[in-house]
């Protein structure tokens, strides 16, 4: 049951936590869907397809997010809190740095329930979806390689120009450049063309038209004509592939318990796998841990009239190398499977760092007395 303090508590960290989730959400979730602007737009989708794309982003985003925002806000109330003598007053009435941290902790476990919501289920379900709706972007992005009269480059390195097309889908005067290949130059030419798709599978079939090739440096063209060929332009079109998803985009369940084609795979091995499900286990605790520290590093010293600066860039400091300590020991987990438990090392070390600056905070002469 939350009494009054604790209520006046979260209300304190809250209003800056809801200021902070959102402009450091915001920053991340731009940087991460400019990339994603040029091709919404080269396959012809609306704005409204755009902010539909992006928004499953926001999973990813909020994951990252979350508890850089908790620490901040964590920061700043009680930064603010102590400055103005709240905090004094209430370990001068007889409160402990650990009664205190009653509601800090309260603070965290609901940012930590709702991050498992987030890391568990949002995540992995919005990227599937977003794998999805991009994969169903290559026919609409193909068709609009069949521009009239217009030289396109899908890709560098890779020329297309159609002279004519009609109603059917019939191209007539086509001309393609390869050049991707630093060895060799590649022509295609035909009268005519069709833009096939069947499956996942999308190609280009020319008629009656010719290949030329062109070695780097050389002088000796090589030409090959032909009544029928296949170009394959599905390749080009860099687009996920759901039965191909990444371990980021997966369920815990699944990361744990590996089917048969997962472990086939010869991209991702079983230390994929444990490295992102325990990952996803993991950066919740995050959100836990950092305002404790926060509090601790306040509390931790003493009452300073000259601020806490020093205080809050250490703070900073050993939640860096918490978050650090993460990403480090995933990278090693995804070379050996069987230390997955390293990975819940640096949020322990956190805890620990975050209880023993409370225990110094209680030790401090002058916390317990009027320090106004």
């Amino acid at each position: 049951m939350l009494n009054r303090l604790d209520r006046y508590f979260l209300t304190q960290l809250f209003a800056p936590f809801g200021f902070f989730a959102l402009v450091i959400a915001g920053i991340l979730w731009l940087a991460q869907a400019l990339p994603l602007v040029d091709r919404v737009i080269e396959s012809g989708q609306s704005g409204i397809v755009f902010l539909e794309i992006t928004s499953y982003l926001l999973p990813r985003v909020l994951m990252v997010a979350l508890p850089i925002a908790a620490l901040s806000a964590a920061l700043y109330a009680l930064n603010r809190l102590y400055t103005e003598s709240e905090l004094v007053v209430m370990m001068t009435a007889g409160l402990s740095p650990f009664a205190l941290a009653r509601p800090v902790a309260i603070f965290g476990l609901i940012i930590t329930a709702l991050m498992m919501v987030i890391t568990l289920y949002l995540v992995p379900a919005s990227q599937t979806q977003l794998g999805q709706r991009l994969a169903d972007f290559r026919s609409d992005f193909a068709k609009t390689l069949v521009r009239e009269g217009q030289f396109i480059h899908p890709v560098d390195g890779l020329t297309l120009f159609i002279r004519d097309t009609s109603k059917q889908g019939e191209m007539a005067g086509l001309f393609l450049n390869d050049q991707r290949d630093d060895a060799i130059q590649v022509t295609y030419t035909a009268q005519r063309a069709l833009l096939l798709q069947e499956g996942e599978s999308i190609r280009i079939v020319m008629f009656d038209g010719n290949i030329q090739r062109l070695p780097t440096g050389s002088d000796q063209l090589s030409t090959l004509n032909f009544e029928q060929f296949s170009y394959d332009i599905g390749a080009l079109l860099a687009a996920p592939v759901n039965r191909n998803r990444s371990p980021f985009a997966r369920f815990v369940p699944e990361l744990i318990w590996p089917d048969a084609e997962m472990r086939a795979s010869e991209k991702y091995d079983r230390g994929d796998y444990l490295a992102e499900a325990n990952h996803k286990l993991v950066m919740p605790l995050s959100a836990l841990v950092l305002p404790l520290l926060a509090l601790g590093a306040i509390l931790a010293g003493g009452f300073r009239r000259g601020g806490f600066m020093g205080r809050v860039m250490g703070a900073v400091g050993i939640a860096l190398m918490v978050q650090t300590g993460v990403g480090v020991s995933k990278s090693m987990v995804q070379g050996n499977g069987d230390l997955f438990w390293i990975m819940y090392l640096p949020p322990l070390f956190g805890l620990i760092t975050a209880l023993l600056l409370l225990y110094k905070a209680g030790r401090v002469p002058g916390q317990r007395r009027g320090m106004a």
